[in-house]
């Protein structure tokens, strides 16, 4: 099922559709994030970059339904919210290279044994971002839970990405970044974010 930022109702999208001509597109950059959760992110980036369109894949159907709603009051037709599985959508929605820009925020880090195949950021994932993105083009990578940011980076940094901060290091907060709404309780509380801001060569 497919939510849109114009109402509340399921829409169809076809198969790689060409999403320059989507509407508050103009041509302009295309951007993917990866479970937007209660859409924090989505909506701020929506909100800030309007000529920018960012499809939002959330597995949740009640976020993906409540921040579609949410999208359409403020009248952001430049969001567009997508309930399902993003490893199976993404590939079937984007070109090779189409890509812009990946955010990926504070994803599970699924800790046990038997659940390690539910990572989003194993060798599949990272290979299909990989190359989802144009070269040159951004992986936002955000997580609080040190040993995975730790993991990531060293896959992401053996499939090809080349990292801003330097090989093995984590990036510094921007001034103008747009938070989660997980992450804005970490702004009040000072709890620790690593981040990742990876380019494809």
């Amino acid at each position: 099922m497919i939510f849109s930022s114009e109402d509340d109702a399921p829409i169809a999208i076809d198969l790689l559709p060409e999403w320059q001509a989507a509407p508050g597109n103009g041509g302009a950059s295309l951007e993917l994030e990866i479970g937007s959760g209660h859409g924090g992110f989505a909506v701020g980036f929506a909100e800030r970059h309007r000529h920018r369109l960012l499809v939002a894949i959330e597995q949740r159907s009640k976020f993906a339904a409540d921040l579609a709603a949410k999208a359409s009051r403020r009248g952001l037709s430049n969001l567009l919210v997508v309930h399902g599985d993003a490893r199976l959508l993404a590939p079937r929605l984007f070109r090779t290279g189409a890509l812009d820009a990946i955010h990926v925020h504070f994803p599970d880090p699924w800790w046990k044994r038997r659940h390690r195949r539910r990572r989003l950021i194993d060798d599949g994932m990272s290979v299909m971002l990989l190359r989802l993105l144009r070269r040159g083009g951004l992986l936002d990578f955000r997580t609080d839970v040190e040993r995975y940011a730790l993991e990531a980076a060293e896959r992401l940094e053996s499939l090809g990405f080349d990292n801003a901060a330097g090989h093995g290091r984590f990036a510094e907060a921007e001034a103008e970044e747009i938070p989660s709404t997980r992450e804005k309780r970490y702004l009040v509380t000072g709890q620790r974010v690593w981040r990742l801001r990876l380019v494809r060569r």
